[in-house]
């Protein structure tokens, strides 16, 4: 009985789980970009390891900025507890990489950023909104 208990809360936890983005870059750390763009760094190699990016733009000067993000949410523990309703809270976990490319399609410049956050949803502890 208590196996069973066991997986369901383990089932239960992981259906909590929901992120956004770009796959690829949730697994990459700034020595792997760095790796990646000592090759070289064009746009078709950072096509084949990333993907198409979420945003492009284009200045008149005609280089061009990629953006990639990732995006995701953990519940934690004590969502699944009697007291959840009042306490709950989950995980953010946001990650970005920007590139901007010349004008012959090699980086310029590149910046990875993460950041992770515990952000309350339950009635007693609401974390504010914004920002």
């Amino acid at each position: 009985m208590k196996k069973r208990w066991w997986a369901l809360c383990c089932v239960c936890w992981l259906m909590g789980c929901a992120s956004s983005g770009s796959r690829q870059l949730a697994e990459v750390d700034e020595p792997a970009v760095k790796r990646m763009l000592q090759s070289g760094g064009s746009r078709r190699e950072v096509l084949d390891a990333f993907g198409e990016p979420q945003d492009r733009i284009r200045f008149s000067s005609n280089r061009e900025l990629w953006v990639y993000s990732y995006v995701q949410y953990r519940p934690q523990l004590q969502n699944f507890t009697d007291l959840g309703p009042l306490f709950s809270a989950q995980n953010r976990y946001d990650k970005e990489l920007v590139l901007l490319f010349d004008v012959g399609g090699k980086v310029l410049q590149w910046r990875l950023s993460t950041r992770e956050e515990v952000r309350g949803t339950g009635v007693l502890n609401k974390s504010p909104t914004g920002g």
